[in-house]
């Protein structure tokens, strides 16, 4: 018959599931521990997201190798300056965009970021993304696009289905 111990997990040891797990039970004053959850986050993003991300050394490289391997429609992008474009990823990137919440940001790199086509390596972050939405959907209205960049990032707008 096995045998199985506790072992206590602590905080320097707890990964980003254990810190979200706790989100579920109450500190010693009866609070829901948020404070968990934001650290979930953190974790998820340190410990998972950044060395399963592909590396660039510039905007203008990543966009290159993303139309050249065929992740991206060069005719999206060329409805607009390549100078606007690089402008808008680096705007998008200022906003200092985080996720609110683990579960967030698990659902965004499970389930809509842009992945190598094998699955295991992420090719986008949020801003990211949400750059390219906003380029696809104003059909190259440049004003459109900010416009649309900066309602995503700040939440006031989502697309309901993944763009």
């Amino acid at each position: 018959m096995a045998t199985t111990t506790a072992e206590r997990l602590t905080q320097e040891t707890m990964d980003y599931h254990a810190l979200n797990a706790m989100l579920n039970l109450y500190d010693s004053a009866g609070r829901i521990q948020f404070d968990k959850d934001r650290q979930a986050v953190d974790a998820f993003m340190t410990t998972h997201v950044r060395p399963n991300s592909v590396a660039f050394s510039s905007q203008q490289q990543r966009l290159n190798w993303l139309v050249n391997e065929g992740y991206y429609d060069e005719s999206v992008l060329n409805r607009y300056s390549r100078d606007f474009v690089i402008t808008l990823f680096a705007h998008a990137h200022a906003s200092g965009f985080r996720f609110q919440t683990f579960l967030g940001a698990w659902k965004f790199y499970t389930s809509y970021t842009l992945k190598t086509f094998d699955g295991k390596r992420y090719l986008e972050d949020f801003a990211d993304r949400v750059t390219m939405v906003a380029l696809t959907l104003a059909q190259g209205d440049e004003t459109l696009a900010t416009q649309l960049t900066d309602e995503m990032l700040s939440g006031r707008w989502r697309r309901t289905l993944p763009s």
